[in-house]
Parts: C-alpha cells; sequence; structure tokens
C-alpha cells in the first residue's frame, strides 16, 4: 500500500518521473546487451512494428496478404500502451504484445523477419542480429516533404534514421521518385525492393477488402446517412505545434462541395497523431465529423467523394483513385522555410492550391474533372510510379522464401 502510494504520487512527477524514464531506458539497453544473443532466431517468427503501433500501414496489408495465404508463423504485433487492441483491431492470428514489455523484446530477440514502416526498431534500441532480416516498407510514397539529414532538423530523428539504414536489408518502393528518395536520404546502398506498397493495393485494386462493408460499418460506427457523400480533410502536423493552419470554414466548404458535386457533403477531419490531443476538445459544427481515431486512412480514401490536404503524402496515394483532390495550406509560403524542405513545388502536384478559404472555394467551383484525370496520369508517368494492385502478393512471396 505504501509503495503503490509512493510511486503514484513522488515517483511519477517532476525529478523523480524523469529519474524513472532515464532508469527505464538504461535497464533496455542493459537488457538487450545481455540477452540479444542468448536466443536463437526462429524461422517462423515474423514481428511487425509501425510508428502508432495499431494495425496500420504496408505491414497490415501484408500481414491480411500472409494470412490470406495461410502462410503458417508466429505473427508478433508490437504495439504501444494505449494501442486499441481486440476484436476489430487486430486479426486472432496476430498476437500484440506492449513493445516496451521484455516479452515483446524475446520476440524481437528470435524473430526472423521484422517489418518496420519507419524507424521503429532503431528507436526500440535493438540492432539486428546478422541472422535476422529487416524489411523496411515506409509509411508514404511520392510524398512532398524532404526528411533528409540535410533539411531534418530533428537530430535525434536523424540519428536513429541512419543506425536503422544500416541495419536494413531491404527497403520497398513503389516508384523510381521514391528510389531516389532512399538513395539521398539514408539507404544509399540498401537493395530495393520494386514491389509497389502493399497499403495501396486496395486504392486499385478494391477486392483485396471487402469495401463495401468497411463503407457500411463505417458509416454505422460514425452515424453518418447512407446517402451523405465525404470529403476528408486530413492535414499533417506543424514542427511548432500551431494549430492556425487548421482553422476552416467547414460549413461553407460543405456547401461549396454540394454546389460543384451534387448531394449533402458530410466533412471528416482526421487529424495527425501529434496533434490530436491538442483538438480533442474542439467542437466542430453539425456538418463535420472527427475520425481520427479511423486507423487506416487507407480504407477512408476508398470510400470518400473528396480528399483535401496541406502537405500530408497521403493525397499523393489518393491520386491513384483520380478521386478529386484539393491543397489548402493557409502557411505554404512559410512552411517550406520554417519546417520542412520540399521535393517539389506544390503546383507540380495534379490538385488545385489555396493558400485561403476563397480560393479554395474558386477551385473547388472550377474544378474541370478531365483536365484534372490527366493532371494524375502525367503526375503519375513522371514519379515513376508502378502500384498495380498486387504489390501485397509479391512483398509476400519475397517475405515467404526468406523464412523457409
Amino acid at each position: 500500500m505504501i509503495l503503490d502510494f509512493y510511486l503514484k504520487n513522488v515517483i511519477e512527477r517532476g525529478f523523480f518521473k524523469s529519474l524513472r524514464i532515464v532508469l527505464d531506458k538504461l535497464l533496455k539497453k542493459l537488457h538487450i546487451y545481455l540477452f540479444r544473443h542468448l536466443y536463437r532466431v526462429e524461422k517462423d517468427k515474423i514481428v511487425f512494428l509501425t510508428f502508432s503501433g495499431a494495425y496500420e500501414c504496408n505491414p497490415k496489408w501484408i500481414a491480411d496478404e500472409m494470412l490470406k495465404k495461410g502462410i503458417r508463423a508466429n505473427y508478433i504485433w508490437g504495439i504501444k500502451e494505449d494501442t486499441p487492441v481486440g476484436a476489430g483491431y487486430f486479426p486472432p492470428q496476430i498476437k500484440t504484445i506492449n513493445r516496451e514489455s521484455f516479452a515483446f523484446f524475446k520476440h524481437l530477440f528470435t524473430a526472423r523477419v521484422i517489418v518496420d514502416n519507419g524507424i521503429n526498431t532503431s528507436y526500440l534500441g535493438y540492432t539486428v542480429k546478422k541472422n535476422q532480416v529487416l524489411i523496411e516498407t515506409w509509411h508514404g510514397s511520392l510524398g512532398i516533404k524532404r526528411f533528409d539529414a540535410g533539411t531534418n532538423k530533428n537530430k535525434r530523428w536523424v540519428k536513429k534514421a541512419r543506425k536503422e539504414a544500416k541495419m536494413t536489408d531491404y527497403i520497398i518502393s513503389n516508384s523510381s521518385f521514391e528510389d531516389d528518395v532512399y538513395r539521398n536520404s539514408f539507404w544509399k546502398k540498401t537493395p530495393i525492393w520494386r514491389d509497389g506498397h502493399a497499403r495501396n493495393d486496395i486504392l486499385l485494386n478494391p477486392s483485396k477488402a471487402d469495401v463495401g462493408l468497411l463503407n457500411r460499418n463505417f458509416r454505422k460506427k460514425y452515424k453518418i446517412d447512407d446517402g451523405d457523400k465525404l470529403c476528408l480533410y486530413a492535414p499533417t502536423f506543424r514542427d511548432d505545434g500551431d494549430l492556425s493552419p487548421y482553422t476552416l470554414d467547414y460549413e461553407g466548404l460543405s456547401k461549396a462541395l454540394g454546389e460543384k458535386f451534387g448531394g449533402h457533403f458530410k466533412v471528416l477531419v482526421r487529424f495527425h497523431s501529434r496533434i490530436r490531443a491538442s483538438l480533442k476538445d474542439y467542437e466542430f459544427p453539425p456538418e463535420v465529423i472527427n475520425v481520427s481515431d479511423y486507423v487506416d486512412i487507407q480504407e477512408l480514401m476508398t470510400f470518400i467523394d473528396v480528399g483535401i490536404t496541406d502537405y500530408s503524402s497521403w493525397i499523393c496515394e489518393y491520386v491513384l483513385t483520380k478521386k478529386p483532390g484539393f491543397i489548402f495550406a493557409t502557411d505554404a509560403s512559410s512552411y517550406e522555410v520554417s519546417d520542412r524542405a520540399f521535393f517539389f513545388p506544390l503546383s507540380y502536384m495534379p490538385f488545385p492550391v489555396a493558400e485561403d478559404e476563397k480560393t479554395l472555394t474558386e477551385n473547388i467551383r472550377d474544378f474541370d474533372r478531365q483536365v484534372y484525370e490527366k493532371d494524375c496520369d502525367r503526375f503519375l508517368s513522371e514519379m515513376g510510379s508502378m502500384d498495380d494492385g498486387n504489390a501485397a502478393e509479391r512483398i509476400t512471396e519475397r517475405i515467404q522464401k526468406i523464412m523457409l
């Protein structure tokens, strides 16, 4: 009783909380150092990591394909402490374990294959063993924001990325553009699997999932009428935490969309994980539904009618659907200087660009679908995109050979 009170009311505060974090990191490093080589690698074990901890992104669609093919393996997913688990979040064949736990590190020590969509392995402090295979899927494609060492201001992140790159056995690409991004950032010599991104399969090949069922379940969860059309507004974060760029006349947006494309529009907002907590108490008008807790944005892309973002890379995958997309970036003139450098100008993408709400409304009103679709084709061609809806099959075949 006394110990419980002490832990909750003393150690969790101020200096003692910081001390506990430092001691935890040191203990984890010691644990890895002492036990990493004591456990043998199990050829049928595969560990998946996503930066959110949730069942999403490329690792999700690779795991789904492996399960669909009936590949017998010990499937382990490293979750975070607050990651939703259980029915509806993870397939029953996948074991979810807190990735900061000793139990998870035992699985990390014994995995034959590690599938990572960021630099999570490095952030965990783990160094891959020689008889293990680390596959980097990354978490975006054709995106505009640079993240190489010369432009990224987060030096700790850069250090972790360099470590991850040294450990990576294979990295997955969906385009000649992405090949160049890897080569000019951290994965300068890593073998590239030009197989496409598994997370994009559903955008080109709806048979990869029951899109109709996903749509029905989504509308039921968020109480959206079947006749309502959907616009997704999903911006990225700002390094300085500024929330002002997310101010938007949602009712005016809904009206403009209805006038142009017909029907009644609901605006879905899905904010980046780094700003969700700051906006959780924000009161939206009736036409807006906060779907930030919906895990898989790829699924959302299959049943929305219009997409809007600022600099988030999802819009560069949404282009595969050829559905209307728009850029709304009130800080476009300063973002590239203060936050991230760009690979190319915003205007290079097929999406009409607006820096204020009046221009956004005008872009919606003047939208020309034929011109837009031609611009989409031009963009994908010049980026060397090769996504065709079958990436997960190709990647799964490669992983299966590794695990034989």
